[in-house]
Protein backbone atom coordinates (compact mmCIF):
# COMPACT_ATOMS: atom_id res chain seq x y z
CA UNK A 1 0.00 0.00 0.00
CA UNK A 2 2.89 2.50 0.82
CA UNK A 3 4.22 1.67 -2.62
CA UNK A 4 1.14 2.57 -4.57
CA UNK A 5 0.60 5.88 -2.51
CA UNK A 6 4.52 6.75 -3.05
CA UNK A 7 4.96 6.05 -6.46
CA UNK A 8 3.59 6.98 -9.88
CA UNK A 9 0.58 5.60 -12.19
CA UNK A 10 3.43 4.23 -14.14
CA UNK A 11 5.54 2.60 -11.94
CA UNK A 12 3.03 0.90 -10.21
CA UNK A 13 1.74 -0.86 -13.33
CA UNK A 14 5.45 -1.81 -13.38
CA UNK A 15 5.45 -3.59 -10.86
CA UNK A 16 2.26 -5.74 -11.23
CA UNK A 17 2.64 -6.20 -14.42
CA UNK A 18 4.01 -9.67 -14.71
CA UNK A 19 0.62 -10.66 -12.29
CA UNK A 20 -1.44 -9.35 -15.64
CA UNK A 21 0.47 -11.13 -18.40
CA UNK A 22 -2.36 -10.34 -21.15
CA UNK A 23 -2.66 -6.63 -20.29
CA UNK A 24 -0.32 -4.16 -22.07
CA UNK A 25 1.45 -2.02 -19.68
CA UNK A 26 -0.20 0.91 -20.96
CA UNK A 27 -3.77 -0.08 -19.95
CA UNK A 28 -2.38 -0.93 -16.48
CA UNK A 29 -1.24 2.28 -16.22
CA UNK A 30 -4.42 3.74 -17.14
CA UNK A 31 -6.43 1.16 -14.79
CA UNK A 32 -4.33 2.15 -11.42
CA UNK A 33 -4.80 5.32 -12.68
CA UNK A 34 -8.32 5.42 -12.62
CA UNK A 35 -8.17 3.40 -9.00
CA UNK A 36 -6.30 6.37 -7.85
CA UNK A 37 -9.25 8.95 -9.31
CA UNK A 38 -12.34 6.66 -7.51
CA UNK A 39 -9.78 6.22 -4.15
CA UNK A 40 -9.75 2.46 -4.88
CA UNK A 41 -6.33 1.70 -2.84
CA UNK A 42 -6.63 1.65 0.46
CA UNK A 43 -4.54 3.49 2.79
CA UNK A 44 -4.17 0.50 5.63
CA UNK A 45 -5.08 -3.26 6.08
CA UNK A 46 -7.61 -1.54 8.28
CA UNK A 47 -10.73 -2.23 6.89
CA UNK A 48 -13.91 -0.36 8.14
CA UNK A 49 -17.26 -0.47 7.38
CA UNK A 50 -16.89 2.84 5.78
CA UNK A 51 -14.32 1.23 3.80
CA UNK A 52 -15.97 -1.86 2.86
CA UNK A 53 -19.27 0.24 2.06
CA UNK A 54 -17.14 2.56 -0.48
CA UNK A 55 -15.49 -0.99 -1.74
CA UNK A 56 -18.93 -2.03 -2.78
CA UNK A 57 -20.33 0.95 -4.31
CA UNK A 58 -17.40 1.20 -6.63
CA UNK A 59 -18.54 -2.62 -7.31
CA UNK A 60 -21.81 -2.33 -7.84
CA UNK A 61 -21.56 1.30 -10.12
CA UNK A 62 -18.95 -0.85 -12.41
CA UNK A 63 -21.39 -3.97 -12.33
CA UNK A 64 -18.95 -6.44 -10.63
CA UNK A 65 -21.69 -7.01 -7.91
CA UNK A 66 -25.38 -7.00 -8.17
CA UNK A 67 -25.64 -5.88 -4.25
CA UNK A 68 -24.11 -5.16 -1.19
CA UNK A 69 -23.52 -7.89 0.99
CA UNK A 70 -23.76 -7.23 5.38
CA UNK A 71 -20.30 -6.17 6.94
CA UNK A 72 -20.29 -8.77 9.69
CA UNK A 73 -20.88 -11.49 7.64
CA UNK A 74 -17.71 -11.06 5.63
CA UNK A 75 -15.24 -8.83 7.57
CA UNK A 76 -13.61 -10.27 11.04
CA UNK A 77 -12.47 -7.64 13.15
CA UNK A 78 -10.14 -9.03 15.99
CA UNK A 79 -10.91 -7.24 18.92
Amino acid sequence: MDYVHNHSDKEVAEAILDQFPDTSLNDLEKVVKRYREIDAWPKTTSFSKKSFDHLQDIMVDYGAINEKVNYDKLIYNEK
